[in-house]
């Protein structure tokens, strides 16, 4: 991915995905898709591991409140909101815990402006791939 900053800020792709299962399937497997997930990703990053699996469990938790029925779909509003909301809980657990639990010179406010909008930002703009490619509709054939 393109990083937008000199900081490295890329999008979050893995809570993309994280936030649409649970959309589509509700909070435990969005709990179980996020936990999962983010000990691929921190294996993967050699970071501490299961921060990112804290993270995603916490997001996928809450965008399973929004779990539509197989038959409907999220409205585009509320997939932006759900998508925001789930970022910038995920961002938020991930960076604060990383940051400040080292000997980062950064301080709280400093790490919410530089990491967690950025980010955020970020991954929504990337989101909204999802809301402009048009869905196919399920069509029953028959013979």
């Amino acid at each position: 991915m393109i990083s937008l900053t000199e900081l490295n800020i890329v999008p979050d792709i893995v809570l993309i995905g994280v936030v649409i299962l649970a959309i589509k399937r509700g909070k435990i497997e969005g709990m179980l898709g996020g936990f999962f997930a983010g000990l691929i990703v921190d294996s993967v990053s050699g970071n501490f591991i299961g921060l990112y699996s804290l993270a995603y469990v916490l997001a996928g938790f809450f965008a399973g409140f929004f779990e539509e029925p197989q038959d409907k779909v999220i409205s585009k509003g509320a997939f932006i909101l759900v998508m925001t909301v789930a970022s910038l809980i995920s961002n938020f657990i991930y960076f604060e815990i990383y940051f400040l639990s080292g000997s980062s010179l950064l301080s709280f406010v400093e790490v919410i402006y530089k990491y967690i909008f950025p980010t955020t930002l970020y991954t929504l703009i990337l989101s909204t791939i999802f809301i402009i490619i048009p869905r196919k509709k399920h069509t029953k054939f028959s013979y």
